[in-house]
């Protein structure tokens, strides 16, 4: 528990680290740069007030983002606010010129547009490469020909401004030409190291064909700019979706004591402590968050997944009825979901509410085979030996005979000498399941036959099937698990060998016992009996039971 405070203690507060991650609106201008206009609008509205904020420069920005939604009359707002707060802040006038580009009469509108171009590059403006592209984008964004001269004058103002590739690189994007976009966001970088947005891009395109080579291009930019926000988010979200989630939670942990995180993100963070196996600290930023957004679908089931992992099963149990009666509405219930409350169950000994919970997730995916075991395991708890027998055969025929393994052999034939026991009442049946289960020991048998324990359930069998040893039928098997387990001597001082060895001599013992009431046998059945018992008890040394009977047997 302490961890668990000091780790949510640590994202609130975190004193000498906020100092370096001060907030600024700039952090919203990159993530819209970076082709992320929804969380660059939450970064940018929240830092509107802030002392350091260029208004003028937030408002057009606000601007662009609401004209890429089609908002016309909120862009024209935006713009508007910004030449309040700046009236020499021409990037506003350049907005203003782009939504004249949307009027119905395409030539009046060009020719309304084009008042607002000139007023913005006015002066000294006229050779400003970032107005000019500015400009360019307004015709490209419209679909009005003509960026092409824009996008010159801007090249011609600066060759090294790193904008201007980025837009190239952008096009070509739009081109479905990612390798040459890739070069453009290459170049841009080259002229600007700083250019964030240059790398976030590039590492989203090389993301799904070299996710390495993807990840090294961010971990460049956290070296570059590492109190950024977007750099922390994107490094944090790479490792994620490369399945290293250790690094990937440490790095979320940095983003979310940056003051420009988004709440939006602690889902995220609290999944990623989870698959990290920091179950405590996941579930304590998982319950804080609950308090905030209590029908959070990803909370919810990161609370029933931490609590089963935690061992805290009654907790585990509310949280999966809880989770699992959610309407999921866009979200969907998966393999795991359904899985882990059948976990949760079984532990709980309710084995029929587990069944339920393991065949809803192999409905969903029935080639994961896996699930088959664990509700044959199911099955066989709540004493249907029957659908026990039928899922694992089912289980096992999913694979081809040659890669059938000897224990799935060995877990079968138990399965049939669980369903034998439980058939007493019916000789019949008991001796069914008990034959299935012989011939399932039997090829443990032929393929470990090194390996006791085929042996011994093979005995063991043999015993339930003659429960008055009247035909002996476990006699010659238990003698064979003996010549098996006498290959090697340690095994008289091992804990599971040695009981099988007591196993054995017992019942050998008892057989030859039963055997004394013929005169013909006495004798021989006697000294048999005396030899077995007294080997068992070099083993038992403090079994009164078999005292008493060797005891007794002086009597004969």
């Amino acid at each position: 528990m302490k961890s668990s405070l000091k780790f949510v203690f640590s994202l609130f507060l975190a004193a000498g680290t906020l100092t370096a991650f001060a907030a600024s609106y700039t952090d919203g201008i990159e993530y819209f740069k970076a082709g992320q206009p929804d969380r660059a609008k939450i970064l940018l509205e929240r830092t509107l007030d802030d002392a350091g904020t260029n208004k003028a420069e937030s408002y057009y920005y606000l601007g662009e983002i609401a004209f890429g939604n089609k908002d016309y009359t909120a862009a024209a707002e935006y713009y508007k606010k910004g030449l309040a707060a700046d009236p020499l802040y021409a990037y506003n006038i350049v907005g203003q010129g782009k939504l004249a580009l949307t009027g119905t009469d395409k030539e009046a509108a060009e020719k309304e547009a084009e008042k607002y171009f000139k007023e913005a590059l006015k002066g000294k403006n006229k050779k400003d490469a970032g107005l000019n592209l500015a400009i360019a984008k307004a015709y490209y964004e419209t679909g009005t020909p003509g960026y092409e001269e824009y996008m010159k004058k801007s090249y011609k103002a600066d060759k090294k401004y790193p904008d201007y590739f980025m837009f190239e690189g952008d096009i070509l994007v739009n081109q479905q030409k990612y390798g040459d976009a890739c070069g453009r966001y290459e170049n841009a970088i080259y002229f600007d190291p700083n250019c964030i947005e240059a790398y976030v891009k590039y590492s989203h395109i090389y993301f799904d064909i070299n996710p390495t080579l993807a990840i090294q291009k961010l971990e460049e930019l956290q070296n570059i700019a590492p109190n950024s926000a977007i750099a922390q988010r994107e490094i944090a979200e790479a490792y994620y979706k490369n399945s290293q989630y250790s690094k990937a939670a440490a790095a979320y942990e940095k983003y979310m004591q940056n003051p420009n995180h988004f709440q939006t993100d602690r889902p995220r963070l609290a999944t990623l402590l989870f698959y990290g196996k920091r179950y405590e600290e996941s579930l304590a930023e998982a319950q804080d968050i609950l308090t905030r957004d209590p029908n959070n679908f990803v909370i919810r089931r990161i609370v029933m997944y931490n609590n089963f992992e935690l061992g805290n099963m009654e907790a585990a149990e509310q949280a999966a009825v809880e989770f699992l009666g959610m309407d999921p509405g866009d979200n969907v219930f998966n393999v795991r979901d359904y899985m882990t409350y059948g976990d949760i169950l079984l532990k709980e000994k309710k084995y029929a509410e587990a069944i339920v919970q393991y065949e809803k997730a192999y409905d969903l995916d029935n080639t994961r085979t896996d699930i088959l075991k664990l509700l044959s395991d199911a099955y066989e708890r709540n004493k249907d030996y029957a659908k026990a027998i039928d899922v694992y055969e089912k289980y096992m025929a999913a694979d081809s005979a040659e890669n059938q393994r000897v224990m799935d052999f060995y877990m079968l034939g138990q399965i049939c000498y669980s369903a034998g026991q439980s058939a007493a009442d019916s000789v019949a049946l008991r001796d069914q399941y008990l034959i299935k289960a012989d011939s399932m020991f039997q090829v443990v048998v032929e393929r470990s036959p090194t390996d006791y324990r085929g042996y011994l359930w093979r005995a063991r069998t043999a015993a339930v099937r003659d429960p008055e040893l009247k035909e002996g039928l476990a006699e010659p098997l238990y003698e064979e698990t003996l010549t098996v387990l006498d290959q090697d001597p340690a095994n008289k001082e091992k804990t599971g060998t040695k009981r099988a060895y007591i196993e054995a001599y017992k019942y050998l013992g008892y057989y030859n016992y039963l055997q004394t009431t013929n005169p013909a046998k006495k004798n021989q059945a006697l000294a048999a009996t005396k030899d077995y018992w007294n080997k068992m008890l070099e083993l038992d040394p403090q079994n009164t039971e078999i005292i008493e009977a060797l005891k007794a047997l002086e009597t004969l």
